[in-house]
């Protein structure tokens, strides 16, 4: 096979690499995205480029990473392969589109537009090449607030970028604010599409698909390196297989919402079957699972809440 190359499945690329884990260590997002964005080479399915991604990590957060920026490609396929992107909506009143503050208003000849305002608790701030940015363009017929997504480089004129201080989890991921003040945007990096229906509402379903195949491939990787049984290493491969299915379809369809209710309590179920399997694990690792593996519950309100109104659409 030519490496990096998908002449194989996922799965299979998983079988071989098993016996020729790398275990040096990752010192930073950067070294990790290193690792990653060479392994990855003509992969171009985000999920299978996360699970390589959550494979390769030494540690959670990498493999975090690694989900996050996969599931951004799924959203925007034309995303920089090698480039940080954070996806940047919520701000002091939240990212629900009425609560939108932030401008992208048209300049001169309407050959640009000017991006004003700020937003809150952005992911990969300090690591970020790109960021992706909900913006209102004003109020749209019916009285709502039209949003629409930007594209800009973060070093940018007019973009002034703050971390903030660490998550209690997953701490190597950045996390902070961003202002922009007058920002020249071009059109062409203006994404087309309602912001909101086609972006920012599928987000977060795209984002927990492609998390949990990164996570997937984390786990993958521990259960080879310390000897987990083989029904560990199976019933991983297993969930792998059926969140990269899933990440096909389309992430406004009530079943995909069902299913991903469903999928989350198997992973749930199979961290709980596999808890004892840690002890075989060295004492930096597993303390580092044991402080990040409550990422798998971020949101769950939201998640649960989504759940709902699927079934309710259902019937």
């Amino acid at each position: 096979m030519t490496e990096g190359k998908p002449d194989i499945t996922i799965l299979d690329w998983l079988f071989e690499r098993r016996g020729h884990i790398d275990t040096a260590c990752l010192d930073s997002v950067t070294a990790w995205k290193k690792v990653f964005d060479e392994a990855s080479v003509g992969w171009d399915v985000p999920a299978d480029r996360a699970v390589i991604g959550g494979f390769l990590a030494d540690r959670t957060a990498y493999a975090f990473a690694a989900g996050y920026e996969s599931g951004l490609r799924r959203l925007v396929p034309a995303l920089p392969e090698r480039a940080i992107v954070s996806f940047c909506v919520t701000e002091e009143k939240g990212g629900h589109p009425s609560t939108i503050r932030t401008t992208l208003k048209e300049e001169g000849t309407g050959n640009s537009f000017s991006l004003t305002g700020g937003k809150k608790f952005i992911t990969m701030a300090n690591e970020a090449d790109l960021l992706l940015v909900a913006a209102s363009t004003g109020l749209a017929p019916d009285g709502k607030n039209s949003i629409r997504m930007a594209l800009i480089e973060r070093n940018a004129p007019g973009v002034e970028v703050s971390v903030m201080k660490g998550l209690p989890f997953i701490p190597e991921i950045s996390h902070g604010t961003v202002s922009f003040s007058k920002v020249t945007v071009q059109r062409e990096s203006v994404l087309p599409g309602d912001g909101y229906s086609d972006y920012v509402r599928p987000f977060r379903t795209v984002e927990d698909l492609h998390v949990f195949a990164a996570i997937g491939g984390f786990m993958f990787r521990i259960a080879s390196l310390h000897g987990w049984p083989r029904t560990a290493i199976e019933e991983t491969a297993a969930l792998i297989a059926c969140v990269r299915a899933l990440a096909f379809d389309d992430p406004s369809s009530p079943s995909v919402h069902i299913a991903l209710g469903g999928l989350h309590r198997q992973i749930m179920a199979l961290l709980q079957r596999t808890a004892e399997c840690w002890d075989l694990v060295d004492e930096k690792t597993r303390a580092g699972w044991e402080r990040d593996r409550a990422l798998l519950n971020v949101a769950g309100t939201a998640r649960s809440k989504r759940l709902e109104t699927a079934w309710s659409r259902v019937g």
